[in-house]
């Protein structure tokens, strides 16, 4: 993929350094930053304009408090890293976080 687009905040540091990227891997980006922002509460890169935020993306600036499980921020920072250093979406699920987590919809229609 080359297309930049997406909310500042979400976007992967590789789209805003390289131009080209794996949409699956910026996906995962995306989702350590919701997932950042679920846990606490506040995104994990703030500015005050648009070029610090994209500064802070591309240096993967952020920091995390250590008042949530090892084991969040273990999953998190695997998320928040360089694309050739980041997790895959399997690799997500079979975090130890994530574990003990059952998938199945007791909601849905057609179960």
């Amino acid at each position: 993929m080359k297309d930049r687009c997406g909310t500042p905040v979400y976007i992967a540091p590789e789209i805003l350094r390289e131009g080209t990227y794996d949409g699956i891997m910026a996906d995962v980006w995306s989702a350590g930053v919701v997932l950042y922002t679920m846990i606490y509460g506040d995104f994990p890169f703030r500015s005050n304009n648009i070029q610090g935020l994209e500064q802070q993306i591309v240096n993967i600036n952020y920091n995390m408090p250590e008042d949530t499980s090892g084991e969040v921020r273990d999953l998190i920072s695997k998320m928040l890293t360089t694309a050739s250093s980041r997790i895959s979406i399997a690799e997500v699920y079979e975090h130890p976080w994530l574990q003990d987590i059952d998938y199945s919809c007791s909601f849905c229609i057609n179960e």
